[in-house]
């Protein structure tokens, strides 16, 4: 597998990143989504990064730089559907694109049972192995996802996710407030699809009849249970999703 390191491709094992494309040392991350060579909310993606690195002291590249790194690695690894991940640190610029696989059924959410599990993040940071521990163990228990609860009860987000649930009609999204990631995905229903940010607790979620795992790869993806409770897929939600998706912008970097 090719990788893009500061100015030139470069095959992996030359490399100081691990098989799973996630170098070593630390800095900030957007994971985004392709699809036949074009890239979706490029831009809110480089300004949540700008938001992030005035926080971390990093300087990004120019957009020019950035573009032309993104349509020579769309080159070199081509995939019909891909994850796209730029990673910024003091000294390096990573481009990697990997094939991603759409999951294609509804899925199962947790809730988290110990709020001190998980710590609230505000930028997208690597190393990143606490929350990919958290949605392996998840899955262990054969859960796809884990909604997390803050220490005052709150729900917050996912391991690697934001979420909308259906409440008396109205779709919903818990607030910055909570402590969550500003998800890119997150923004755009709030702005373009009409969903309401209303803080909700975890005893609220008995409340919800229907939901959604919204993030920059699944977009939109329909949830079957909550800790094992049925909950609705109907024609309201099919209708949502269709509206998500048509208001996911996705542009050439050329």
């Amino acid at each position: 597998m090719q990788v893009w390191v500061n100015h030139e491709l470069l095959d992996i094992s030359k490399t100081e990143m691990g098989a799973d494309g996630w170098p070593s040392g630390e800095g900030i991350f957007e994971t985004i989504r392709t699809q036949d060579g074009e890239v979706f909310e490029l831009g809110r993606h480089m300004r949540r990064a700008l938001v992030a690195a005035t926080t971390k002291g990093i300087s990004l590249p120019s957009e020019e730089v950035v573009r032309s790194s993104i349509g020579s690695i769309l080159k070199a690894e081509p995939h019909s559907i891909g994850r796209l991940r730029l990673l910024f640190s003091k000294n390096r610029f990573i481009a990697v694109h990997q094939r991603y696989m759409d999951i294609d059924k509804p899925i199962h959410l947790a809730v988290i049972a110990d709020s001190s599990e998980v710590e609230s993040i505000t930028i997208k940071a690597f190393p990143y192995e606490d929350r990919l521990s958290l949605l392996e163990k998840t899955q262990k228990d054969g859960f796809d996802e884990i909604i997390c609860v803050n220490a005052r009860g709150e729900v917050t987000e996912g391991a690697v996710s934001n979420f909308l649930f259906r409440m008396e009609g109205d779709w919903v999204t818990t607030p910055l407030s909570a402590g969550i990631l500003p998800g890119v995905q997150r923004g755009i229903v709030i702005e373009r699809c009409g969903v309401i940010v209303r803080q909700i607790t975890k005893s609220d979620l008995e409340r919800a009849d229907a939901a959604f795992v919204i993030s920059s790869l699944k977009i939109a993806l329909s949830v079957s249970s909550i800790a094992g409770r049925a909950l609705l897929i109907d024609e309201n939600c099919a209708a949502m999703a269709q509206n998500i998706w048509a208001n996911t912008h996705k542009h050439s970097v050329g």
